[in-house]
């Protein structure tokens, strides 16, 4: 076995580290001089250590690599629900200072999506979705809520399904959460919604980067929709703040407590803000305002914002200090992606992919076109299909499993991470599947971040339940199975391994 590719130790502390196998994502807990010692090789244990170690291997399943197996035994269909992101409208209200949609309509969508879609929609389910696969609608834009009428529809014949053969559906919403037209109170009550609201911290920070198009800020208009929500429809809903992080001040730690304090959010997501850079600068500038182009994209290159100096010490110490926001006083439940890791862990289960697109995972726009991800709309070369007539190319390099890419297939956090963001990576290189460093910089640091929390942690946070994790697509779905991995008897001794999930 070897460091960094089959293990990976993680010091965090003076005097004890971590140590992930990558087979079947055991988590071990090691002394520190045992723990440098690994790091160097096996070989390098003393003799005790060693025959620690090899009772390990035999014992505990790290040479059954359960990952390996269940990832090269899957089919697409598992890990996850079939997923249709419905691009309703081309229009937005808001304009974000780091928008990848070009204000809403991508470039190319010209109109909103019109009602003869939706018999595309479901044609398109009921030929690709796996006998018994749960069916999730993503509703997206735009600002999807511009376009509440095909949403009531597709909601209303969801239903007519359900009834006739039971297929189960899950609704889910990504908002701005600014329009509250008439009804949405009682549409997302009847269907459970899970609304995730693009909202970045307190007033400045919101204000800043999600200004309205007028120039007026949107925090207190989303706030206020948000209590209205919460108080019409209660426990019902399940509400997510979607956050993206792309200024220092304030900290990552007060941006989120500023949500948190409010207590009207179940779930987080933290995602780093992507900026064009001028290459060989570390000042951002701005391509566009919303609908406005405000300069031409010559000579950039797209930094991550968490790889900043500054900002990898906010969000180690953020990680730090997460556990503490599980109070039995507030609804959080938990920051999406860490959660994900956590349970991979704990559960002992395997990635996938890195997400859904392209496997289970389309996204089905106004002017007929379907892509394998809701990023890539503006780009025509990536259609695999129409509403009219299905899918109709080909998309293998979707498809492609961490154990194929001769990079992440040597890598030790393969089975959390899936391989990295295939549009980033097209960003970045031109190329879906040449990885774009700086995003696997960030996935890399995210789950030694994470591992090192859940080392630090008591059993009561690591035994929790994290059932719900199926319904709420992090990463855009990523696909998770159990590996499998067997079950271990509490009472062997492994000397200076303890093994904590």
């Amino acid at each position: 076995m070897k460091h960094g590719t089959d293990y990976r130790v993680l010091p965090f502390s003076e005097d004890t580290a971590a140590v992930l196998i990558t087979g079947n994502h055991r988590l071990l807990l090691a002394p520190a001089g045992t723990a440098r010692r690994l790091e160097s090789g096996v070989d390098q244990l003393l003799p005790e250590e060693r025959q620690a170690w090899e009772r390990l291997r035999a014992t505990a399943g790290f040479a059954d690599e359960a990952n390996r197996s269940r990832l090269a035994g899957s089919a697409l269909s598992d890990g996850s629900d079939f997923a249709v992101n419905v691009n309703l409208t081309n229009v937005c209200n808001l304009a974000c200072t780091y928008c990848f949609a070009e204000g809403g309509d991508y470039g190319r969508i010209t109109e909103a999506m019109g009602e003869h879609s939706i018999a595309w929609i479901f044609d398109f389910i009921e030929k690709n979705a796996a006998p018994g696969q749960r069916v999730r609608f993503e509703f997206f834009g735009g600002e999807p809520l511009a376009n509440f009428a095909v949403i009531e529809k597709i909601c209303e014949r969801a239903r007519g399904i359900r009834e006739r053969d039971g297929t189960e559906f899950v609704h889910r919403i990504s908002t701005n959460l600014t329009l509250m037209p008439q009804g949405i109170e009682e549409l997302f009550r009847a269907y459970r919604f899970i609304v995730s609201v693009s909202i970045d911290g307190g007033r400045e920070v919101q204000d800043a980067n999600r200004p309205s198009k007028n120039g007026k800020g949107s925090y207190d208009r989303i706030i206020r929709n948000l209590r209205r929500l919460r108080e019409a429809c209660g426990d019902d809903i399940t509400l997510v703040a979607r956050m993206t992080i792309a200024t220092a001040e304030p900290c990552l730690k007060d941006s989120v407590l500023d949500l948190w304090e409010l207590d009207l959010f179940d779930y987080f997501q933290i995602y780093p803000g992507v900026y064009p850079v001028e290459t060989g600068t570390k000042v951002p500038i701005a391509l566009t305002l919303g609908d406005r182009k405000l300069s031409e994209p010559q000579g950039i290159q797209y930094i991550n914002h968490f790889l900043q100096p500054g900002i990898v010490e906010q969000f180690k110490d953020f990680l730090v200090h997460y556990p503490r926001l599980f109070d039995p006083g507030n609804r959080f439940k938990g920051v999406l992606e860490y959660e994900r890791t956590v349970q991979m862990v704990t559960e002992g289960a395997t990635a996938l992919a890195f997400c859904s697109g392209g496997r289970t995972y389309y996204t089905h726009s106004p002017d007929g076109s379907i892509s394998p991800c809701h990023r890539l709309v503006g780009d025509e070369s990536f259609d695999v299909g129409t509403g009219a007539e299905g899918l109709t190319r080909e998309h293998p390099e979707w498809r492609r499993t961490v154990d194929e890419h001769p990079v992440c297939g040597a890598c030790w956090a393969r089975y959390l991470c899936g391989g990295g963001c295939r549009q980033e990576n097209h960003v970045a290189t031109g190329d879906v599947n040449e990885l774009n460093d700086e995003s696997c910089q960030y996935q890399l640091m995210l789950a030694e971040e994470v591992l090192k929390m859940l080392a630090r942690s008591q059993a009561g946070y690591r035994g929790q339940s994290r059932d719900r994790y199926d319904d709420l697509f992090v990463s855009c779905g990523r696909p998770v199975v159990p590996n499998g991995r067997p079950a271990l008897d509490a009472s062997t001794d492994f000397g200076a391994f303890q093994v904590l999930c």
